[in-house]
């Protein structure tokens, strides 16, 4: 039966031969949007799909869960458009959180636009919790990698070296200390997880991995990587433990950033921040970074 007969609706995995057709449904209905989870080719232990038929028998709509690195998993729902879709994408982003340990997540994430109140509200009702408003923050290429960093007496900024895994794990649980973006998050998985999340976006340089260090004492992190299909480096990671805070050294931190040699030529450099964090926002913006978009960041336990 589906949600039109009676107010009533099933929700059923499609198989192979609608996988295109439900994906698609996940974005609107745009093939554009819609390829590159197309093309990620659909193993079971990377995707789950869900979805309900319209009234003629097509898919009207659908969610998709995608495994991601360090045991999380990211939600896509179709927008709805009246009050019985809302109901329905509620339902089905219900199901698939309650089904995100088949993916070997333990937290489920999404994104949406902060001004479609009915997607958002759609979401909220499905089981996830909003956690903050992301401004995705972008400093074009002409404006980076250029100028010298002057670093002040007993501070150094040094690369990352991976045998070092166990002191950038201590490193970040410092900086989460008191953290304004997205207060929380961390707390909800291992920090060994974030870190292999870390890891996996995008192409890692090391070079692009660096420490900052006062007398000796490692107190400041900033994490790059490589993002080939939007043509930036992300900085996916970017923070200093309490003792270093108030001390101007984010700026020399985030100097060094700027000033890598491999944002010479086309690559922009792009960050996401919770509009929340206003001294951070007040640096990215001193820095020469603009916003591009802003997203609502949710987020909910898998299998709850």
């Amino acid at each position: 039966m589906n949600q039109f007969a009676h107010g009533s609706f099933e929700i059923f995995t499609p198989p192979a031969s609608r996988r295109t057709e439900a994906i698609t449904a996940v974005f609107g209905g745009s093939r554009q949007r819609a390829a590159r989870s197309i093309e990620r080719g659909g193993a079971a232990e990377d995707e789950l799909l869900l979805a309900v038929e319209g009234p003629w028998g097509d898919i009207s709509q659908a969610a998709l869960l995608t495994r991601t690195a360090g045991r999380t998993a990211m939600l896509y729902a179709t927008s709805p458009r009246t009050a019985l879709d809302g109901t329905c994408g509620s339902a089905l982003i219900q199901r698939a959180i309650a089904a995100a340990p088949r993916l070997d997540a333990r937290i489920v994430q999404s994104l949406v636009e902060p001004e479609h109140n009915q997607a958002l509200s759609m979401f909220l009702r499905g089981g996830m919790r909003a956690i903050g408003t992301l401004s995705y923050l972008e400093r074009p290429s002409t404006t980076v990698g250029k100028g010298l960093v002057k670093v002040p007496h007993g501070v150094a900024i040094r690369p990352w070296m991976r045998q070092e895994r166990a002191l950038l794990e201590q490193l970040l649980d410092e900086t989460y200390i008191d953290s304004l973006d997205c207060p929380g998050l961390a707390t909800m998985r291992p920090t060994a997880e974030i870190l292999d999340g870390h890891l996996h976006t995008g192409i890692m340089h090391p070079d692009l991995w660096c420490i900052l260090e006062v007398d000796g004492k490692p107190c400041g992190v900033s994490l790059a990587s490589e993002i080939p299909s939007a043509n930036c480096i992300e900085l996916v990671y970017f923070g200093l433990a309490p003792r270093a805070r108030g001390r101007g050294l984010a700026g020399v931190l985030l100097d060094s950033a700027c000033a890598s040699p491999r944002l010479h030529g086309n690559l922009s450099l792009a960050l996401a921040c919770d509009e929340r964090n206003h001294p951070a926002m007040r640096l990215y913006e001193s820095r020469g970074f603009s916003m591009r978009v802003r997203r609502t960041a949710l987020v909910a336990l898998a299998g709850t």
